[in-house]
């Protein structure tokens, strides 16, 4: 099909998967490859690997695999049209309304049903920013917003790239011009715009008199607000939309989607407290800087910045509620493969606290800046300083042992065990000077109030998922469930093997589909999708099947394309993982591609051989043998009605023959390189 009737192949086209994946996850060359932390699962040393040539990402760990559409897809929670649409606009590409074609490369669509359209919930956030935003700019209504938003040295620049705005001081402004604009008030509801009135019906909303700050995600795209109150009697200070499909509070960081890219340059994240201070980083040029939104630091904010940066600098306030946030910190932190370091802002006049936007007024705020980032400190460096100091003010022995004591604990509640050996030693080693302890004891302590602490599930545990790019673990266990035959785990094992490599010898080589095998016969003609053992191969090899006894030739990037755009990543993971195995093995190897396809077409061919073996040799059972399916019968539970008579010795010279001709798969020379993993 030509790329231009094609939109996805137009698309797919215009984008290069490395600019694509570089803009959200750190990159580094390696030989012909590009590698990274995989972004859908904990990665903690690079396992993702981006093929320029192929256009195809796959992570060896976890097996998520695919190209531009699967990336953004799982990367962003999007559909298809939403990925495409997407991808659309960034290549500079414009579509017309795009409607999936149903069921047409074999299998089902994998989309979401039921719940809240999250395509609408995007249309109608877009609208109340535009809203707001107009409101802002109009010359009475939002005089009084604007006045604050001069009085917070906010320019109109940055008023603009962050989409600041204005809700009306009316009960239902917005709700008006949604209804007059057609936007259904269900999906208004939903994004938490408006609320129902509890009596007349009708809605109100949510947002009113306050200035308005769009939480955008990491594209730029409107998922929720946050509005700041404009008279002193309204509470709260802040009100944050409520979380949606579109919205997690605990896993958003505001500004991310300017921050995004100066991050991944400077190796540096910088977190401060609030939008107000991330818009005057940004305004004075540092712009590697993102705010939580009024929540403590999580582990999905972990996940999140570990795509760009190397290294996190906080900054917290010296009172007390930024010493239990820096606390927080330590304990998300500690153990974890990145830098965090506890930087503290100078104070003004009087020695009253400066926040960014006070420290970048003063002529010397960027030169006090990287002052402050230079002499940030490690957070367990931070807070054993905070220690040191309460406990050389301690004026009694006994408070300077529950000083003592209390530490310790809570370091083991933090996270003693998960921290590197050689960091060990050193905290050791302070707090045994400081103390005055020998380092034995206090390794002592610090390991039995270790042990003490209840076993918490590790983050990134297995069956964790980010964003349904399927880990290759699931995907083993869902192939094995779907396994509708009694087998044992080794030959599920070989037969999964066998088949998603054959699958990814025919997407290195589609010709081959057509050639003969050892027997003389075709591929297509010896191995039809009904000959795969796994629910997953059979799905994979049929939609591959159908193209190619078309006529068609997809490269992999075209074939992930298609299955991308019917939601279905598992079998794009399977594609991928079957494809890169081939290529190792190629490459490990003298043999050829013709050689290793023929080799496991005829794992799969011997498998049903076999059972047809079994079959006819049920016939032949004595009188009292173990029945079929019995365990330790070798006969499937499926098997035949036993002969009798003349039959059973026609069934004898049958089984004889067969044995001559069919030595058991398991004594081939080549089957150990099949099933040998392959090396990352």
């Amino acid at each position: 099909m030509n790329p231009v009737d094609d939109p996805k192949r137009l698309v797919q086209q215009a984008t290069d998967l490395v600019a694509l994946i570089g803009e959200h996850i750190a990159l580094k060359a390696k030989g012909r490859e590009m590698v990274g932390l995989c972004p859908f699962h904990d990665d903690h040393s690079p396992s993702m690997q981006v093929s320029p040539a192929k256009q195809i990402y796959k992570c060896f760990s976890c097996g998520a695999g695919g190209d531009a559409f699967s990336f953004v897809m799982n990367y962003h929670k999007m559909t298809f049209p939403e990925a495409l649409k997407y991808l659309a606009e960034r290549a500079g590409i414009k579509l017309s309304d795009y409607r999936p074609a149903g069921g047409g490369f074999g299998v089902a669509s994998g989309g979401a049903s039921g719940g809240v359209d999250r395509q609408k919930l995007a249309e109608v956030n877009e609208r109340a920013m535009k809203f707001y935003r107009s409101m802002l700019e109009h010359p009475e209504f939002g005089r009084e917003a604007r006045a604050y938003v001069a009085k917070r040295g906010i320019s109109d620049e940055m008023a603009e790239a962050f989409g600041l705005g204005y809700a009306p001081d009316r009960w239902d402004a917005l709700a008006v011009k949604a209804a007059e604009r057609g936007l259904a008030m269900g999906d208004m509801q939903a994004a938490g715009l408006v609320q129902p009135r509890q009596q007349g019906g009708g809605h109100y909303d949510r947002f009113r008199h306050r200035l308005m700050f769009p939480i955008l995600d990491s594209l730029g795209r409107a998922i929720a607000f946050g509005g700041r109150k404009m008279r002193e009697e309204d509470e709260p200070k802040y009100l944050n939309s409520p979380e949606t499909p579109l919205f997690n509070k605990s896993a958003t960081l505001y500004g991310l989607h300017r921050a995004k890219k100066p991050i991944i340059d400077a190796k540096t994240a910088v977190i401060v407290e609030g939008y107000t201070d991330v818009i005057a980083c940004h305004q004075a040029g540092v712009c590697n800087v993102v705010a939580t939104l009024g929540t403590a630091l999580t582990r999905e904010h972990l996940r999140e910045l570990r795509r760009f940066a190397e290294k996190v600098v906080l900054i917290f306030d010296a009172d007390a509620a930024g010493q239990k946030a820096a606390d927080r910190a330590v304990e998300i932190f500690l153990g974890q493969e990145i830098d965090v370091a506890v930087a503290v802002l100078p104070t003004g006049p009087g020695g009253a606290k400066m926040d960014p936007a006070e420290l970048f007024g003063l002529a010397e705020g960027r030169e006090l800046w990287r002052k402050a980032m230079e002499e940030a400190v490690d957070a367990l460096t931070y807070q054993f300083e905070r220690f040191r100091q309460q406990f050389q003010g301690a004026e009694t022995l006994t408070g300077r042992q529950k000083l003592a004591e209390g530490y310790l604990q809570n370091l083991a509640r933090l996270g003693w065990s998960g921290i590197t050996p050689i960091r060990r030693g050193m905290i050791v080693q302070l707090v045994a000077k400081l103390l005055g302890m020998g380092e034995q004891d206090v390794a002592g302590a610090l390991t039995r109030y270790a042990a003490a602490q209840p076993r918490a599930m590790a983050y990134g545990a297995p069956g964790e998922t980010s964003g349904g790019a399927g880990a290759s673990g699931g995907a083993q266990h869902n192939m094995i469930s779907d396994i509708d035959r009694p087998l044992d785990e080794r030959t599920i094992r070989r037969l999964q093997t066998a088949e998603r490599q054959m699958i990814g010898c025919l997407l290195r080589q589609p010709e081959l589909f057509h050639a003969p095998l050892w027997d003389g016969r075709a591929l297509d003609e010896a191995l039809t999708p009904g000959d795969m053992v796994t629910s997953a191969g059979r799905q994979l090899y049929q939609t591959l099947y159908d193209l190619l006894a078309d006529g068609a030739q997809p490269s992999l990037a075209e074939f992930l394309a298609d299955l991308a755009s019917v939601g279905r990543q598992e079998l794009a993971n399977l594609a991928t993982q079957g494809e890169s195995e081939v290529e190792q093995l190629m490459q490990q190897s003298q043999t050829e591609l013709a050689s290793l396809l023929g080799e496991l077409a005829r794992v799969i061919l011997s498998h049903h051989q076999q059972e047809a073996y079994d079959r006819k040799r049920s016939g032949l059972l004595p009188p009292g043998s173990p029945g079929p399916g019995t365990p330790g019968s070798g006969v499937p539970a499926n098997a035949g009605v036993p002969a009798d008579g003349a039959d059973q010795t026609k069934l004898a010279h049958e089984l004889l023959e067969h044995q001559r001709n069919n030595p058991s798969p398991l004594r081939h020379p080549w089957r150990r390189r099949l099933n040998t993993p392959p090396t990352t």
